[in-house]
């Protein structure tokens, strides 16, 4: 003789509770959700220490470039400045030499140019 099955309050009839299904094979568990953050957390963290590094090597050479360009710049305005001196220089020396010697410019057409023989060797 079996016993009926007992109903609920809404007056169905109570089905008996089921068993959990193991999801792989016998004898075999997962692993605990713990011990794949302890590998995560660290693996992670090394990443973002990764990105952090190659960002900040990356401002350390972007600041190194910007020096570089300043210099460069500062090479060039001193560059077209002693040009010009240069040639304020060189105009001052034609004209004292125009004026207390008498020497003018020769004409391109009429300059030679000389080449020294060959030194002889030891």
């Amino acid at each position: 003789m079996s016993t009926p099955p007992r109903e609920d309050r809404r007056g169905r009839a109570k089905r008996p509770a089921l068993k959990p299904v193991p999801d792989g094979p016998p004898g075999r568990r997962r692993p605990a959700l713990g011990r794949m953050g302890l590998l995560a957390v660290p693996l992670i963290a090394a990443l973002l220490g990764g990105i952090v590094w190659i960002n900040v090597a990356k401002l350390n050479v972007t600041a190194q470039t910007g020096a570089v360009l300043e210099q460069s710049r500062a090479v060039e305005s001193d560059n077209v400045r002693l040009q010009g001196q240069l040639e304020q220089r060189n105009s001052q020396v034609i004209d004292d030499a125009q004026a207390r010697l008498g020497m003018v410019p020769a004409p391109n057409d009429q300059v030679v140019r000389l080449r020294a023989p060959a030194a002889a060797g030891p």
